[in-house]
């Protein structure tokens, strides 16, 4: 296992090893012709900038940009900023590394999570239900891809446990939303609830960055989770086709609008409340890790946030100490402002041709 020291804990003049993800590197020359490297380091807690100066055309070929590599280094400061001085570098076996180290996690335990999880879906009665949500339930390989996929590749609980925690907040919501509209299927609500995104453990990769397959910008987490769901389905004998269709209508259709990927919109009520709720979380995570993320606390306003067209008012919302919604386990900037107003309009994230 590689030692670790984060990006956070590093301090000037101090020599170190640590392991970071490589997210970008260049072979450059200096003024006086000798050649050197320039590299893009991260972990977990952010990024950092990094020199070879010393064998930089040796090092150079013994790592690519998405290498976890092992460094021995100076903290120093140049123009302002500190600035790793490396004196050796050495690719690790990417079976020996924990991805956890070098993506963003979210803030809450996904062991935790998934007994919330599993608490939710026992409220299932009906005998069909139960056993396809008991069919994924009980899928090991879904089990831990469910403990550890993102949500998003930018936008809402984009990092690791994401998908769990967004899963968890949304059927949640909707337990609440049917006390308060209890003429709402409640069970079928509940059932897609939990089953709305699983498309996405096929859409996504996040072994060392998040990203997304091929199946994922082919087909999407749409298709590929109403796929998933109608596998299961014709296991189960007997399964009511008005059931069936009931269910797949809220998955297929929890997007909303056509020009935001929702292959249909919602035609029944319980396939509104769903739409809703999971746009209403999408939403809330997003504007809370703006706020969380924005580090200029003489300034009641975040910077223009181009996705929403706004900005944002910080009042005294960065004097909480007990938020239900926390930013992940990263130190960065805002999400880079490169979107169109349309993008977060879409629930559950970003609208992308991917």
């Amino acid at each position: 296992m590689e030692s670790k020291l984060f990006v956070t804990d590093l301090k000037e003049n101090e020599s170190f090893e640590s392991s970071f993800l490589v997210k970008a590197k260049t072979l450059g020359n200096t003024r006086s012709g000798n050649p050197f490297l320039r590299i893009r380091l991260a972990d977990r807690s952010g990024e950092t900038e990094a020199r070879i100066w010393e064998r930089a055309l040796e090092l150079n070929g013994d790592f690519e940009v998405n290498d976890v590599v092992q460094v021995r280094a100076r903290v120093e400061r140049y123009q302002g900023e500190l600035q790793l001085n490396i004196s050796d570098l050495e690719r690790i076996d990417p079976q020996k590394v924990n991805p956890s180290l070098y993506l963003p996690t979210g803030p809450k335990d996904p062991a935790e999570l998934w007994l919330q999880l599993t608490d939710l879906a026992a409220q299932v009665k009906n005998s069909y239900l139960k056993r396809l949500l008991q069919s994924f339930l009980t899928d090991a390989d879904f089990v831990k891809k469910m403990k550890q996929a993102p949500a998003a590749k930018m936008m809402h609980h984009a990092y690791l446990g994401g998908l769990l925690e967004h899963t968890v907040s949304v059927t949640r919501l909707l337990g609440r939303i049917c006390e308060h509209y209890p003429h709402l299927d409640r069970e079928l609500l509940l059932t897609g609830a939990i089953l709305h995104d699983i498309g996405k453990l096929e859409e996504f990769s996040y072994e060392l960055q998040l990203d997304y397959t091929d199946a994922g910008r082919l087909l999407g987490h749409v298709v590929l989770g109403v796929q998933r769901v109608q596998e299961k389905i014709n296991k189960i004998k007997g399964f009511p086709l008005d059931l069936s269709l009931a269910l797949q209508h809220l998955i297929i259709s929890h997007h909303g609008e056509y020009e935001f990927g929702s292959p249909k919109r919602p035609k029944t009520l319980e396939a509104f409340a769903l739409h809703y709720a999971d746009d209403l979380d999408a939403k809330i995570n997003h504007v809370s890790g703006l706020l969380a993320a924005d580090q200029n606390g003489a300034c009641r306003w975040t910077p223009y946030q181009q996705v929403y067209g706004r900005y944002i008012f910080k009042g005294s919302i960065a004097d909480r100490k007990d938020e239900e919604v926390q930013s992940p386990r990263k130190n960065e900037e805002a999400e880079p402002q490169n979107y169109s107003f349309l993008d977060l309009l879409a629930p559950g994230g970003k609208r992308e041709e991917h």
